[in-house]
Parts: C-alpha cells; structure tokens; sequence
C-alpha cells in the first residue's frame, strides 16, 4: 500500500503519527546525510506496520521531506 510521508530529521524523540490530512508524519533522530535519514525511516515504518525493513520502499522524494513510500504486506 502507497502511503504519503512527512519527514522530520534530527528530532530528540523518534516517532510516527498520522496527521489530519491522513499523511503519516516521521521524526527521525538521523541527519539528511548520506541517506540516514532515509534508511531510520524506513526502520521505524517497517516497526510501525510489523513488517520486514525489505518491505519499504521509498517510490518518491528520496531527496525531499515529502515521500511516497510503498509498504509491502508480508
């Protein structure tokens, strides 16, 4: 299923939330570099949803705060 992210990068306290207009919205302890953040995106969805980190994918945005990601039912 294709969800539209909101991330936040270099926050203190990690977290997902849904946000009013259904976009889920990801703070993520990791700086922009070298696709960190990214990646602990990835690993706080893929726990979020219970599913392998192999079963997110970013489909959009892999340099923008806005993404689309592709979540894979296992």
């Amino acid at each position: 299923m294709e969800y539209k992210v909101k991330v936040t990068t270099r926050k203190r306290k990690e977290s997902v939330e849904v946000g009013r207009d259904g976009r889920l919205l990801v703070s993520v302890s990791a700086p922009q570099k070298n696709g960190k953040a990214n990646e602990r995106m990835r690993e706080l969805l893929a726990k979020h949803f219970g599913v392998p980190f192999d079963a997110v994918t970013i489909r959009r945005g892999h340099a923008s705060t806005t993404k689309t990601v592709f979540v894979r039912n296992t």
